[in-house]
């Protein structure tokens, strides 16, 4: 149910995230740092009705959600190392209450089914890269508000925050060896 005449106040927000991840590879001898930025954008609602209040959010977007890659000859330090080919794809899906839905502007993002962490299989928005540069850097980088989620998740008063999860996936390649991994973050931010 969404808040209607009962509520209090309603707010809107614009909060930054940054979450860092680090995948290492022992058949490429390299290590993988994969790191997200960018805001995420929501209303807050706080009401009251008979005497309880309560909180939800609703209106949540991804604003410049960018994922940028750097890799080592170790995950402790090390040396710039060099890929020669790699594969990045970030999916990103609500996992407060596992209930709104992913949705997607026309462009590069799509909304692919995917299994996660918490919610089981869900439609998470989904933007995918490949770049065949030698490089050991490489950056993701999406301007705009292109995935947002539909619904509202209503949250108790004990615990205001609205999470989001990422699903950071690499394919690395060094000539003629791969591998690949995946990992889950999740981003919390409260009004």
């Amino acid at each position: 149910m969404a808040p209607d005449a009962g509520a209090v106040a309603t707010t809107s927000h614009s909060k930054p995230y940054s979450a860092t991840v680090a995948m290492w590879s022992k058949p490429l001898k390299r290590c993988v740092y994969v790191k997200l930025t960018g805001r995420i954008e929501f209303k807050h609602y706080y009401w009251q009705m008979k005497g309880a209040k309560d909180h939800a959010y609703t209106g949540v977007k991804l604003k410049d959600p960018s994922m940028t890659a750097t890799t080592y000859t170790s995950c402790s330090g090390g040396k710039r190392a060099k890929l020669t080919k790699l594969e990045l794809t970030q999916r990103w899906y609500e996992s407060t209450k596992c209930k709104m839905n992913a949705k997607v502007a026309v462009g590069v993002w799509s909304v692919s089914v995917t299994p996660t962490v918490e919610c089981g299989k869900r439609k998470a928005a989904t933007r995918a890269t490949t770049y065949n540069d030698t490089l050991w850097k490489y950056a993701q980088s999406n301007s705009g508000r292109p995935a947002s989620f539909d619904g509202t998740v209503r949250v108790s008063l004990k615990s205001e925050k609205l999470c989001l999860s990422a699903r950071p996936e690499v394919t690395a390649y060094v000539k003629g060896k791969s591998d690949s991994w995946n990992k889950t973050v999740k981003v919390c931010v409260k009004r």
